[in-house]
């Protein structure tokens, strides 16, 4: 999908991490943090970050919200806490949560830059669909591409709904069509009304 309204917002949050990157960079030299880690060297720093992008029509597309945001010298940027919400037709429909994130970290194409976030620490995906029926993934490192909406890992996923517990080795999501596959050692059950559990292999 193309985004030529993110660029005003985009903007934005520059702005302020380079008001914030002025004391940040004293701060830095007084501490010794770029020495210490410079792999890890910021150069600005905002709280409280509360992004919107969005699509060709001018709707919201996906929103970012983290406590705190890095940004770091390669142009990536750390998140803590940070919290993904996709739209469709203005309601919010796939919200995805982690202890941290990092933008733009698995790509080198400047332009993707935004597109790329990989997701760690106790990450949960929810989906409440039409009818009420919730979907909650539940791993340890997620990849997401904003672009695309879709998300994938390989680590171990688990997955409960109202009627299914599902556990599987490594995971592909493409969330314009709701589609999830599991990619191997896929194990769970299924719920009955009568709260008898079919094993499933």
């Amino acid at each position: 999908m193309n985004k030529p309204f993110t660029y005003l917002t985009i903007i934005g949050v520059v702005g302020v991490l380079f008001y914030f990157s002025l004391d940040l960079t004293q701060t830095g030299a007084q501490t010794g943090e770029d020495s210490a880690a410079p792999e890890l060297a910021f150069d600005g720093y905002s709280e409280g970050i509360n992004t919107v992008f969005y699509n060709g029509n001018g709707d919201v597309d996906y929103t970012l919200r983290a406590n705190r945001q890095f940004h770091l010298k390669d142009q990536s940027a750390l998140l803590e806490e940070p919290l993904v919400r996709f739209f469709e037709n203005g309601v919010s429909t796939w919200s995805i949560v982690a202890e941290s994130g990092l933008i733009g970290g698995n790509t080198e194409d400047p332009a993707r830059l935004m597109e790329s976030i990989r997701l760690s620490g106790d990450v949960e995906v929810h989906r409440l669909d039409d009818h009420g029926y919730y979907t909650v993934l539940s791993t340890q490192l997620l990849d997401i591409d904003t672009n695309r909406e879709i998300m994938e890992t390989q680590d171990t996923v688990h997955m409960v709904t109202a009627s299914i517990t599902h556990a599987g080795q490594g995971m592909f999501a493409d969330l314009n069509r709701d589609e999830i596959h599991f990619h191997s050692d896929n194990s769970g059950h299924y719920e009955s009304q009568g709260n008898y559990a079919a094993s499933e292999q």
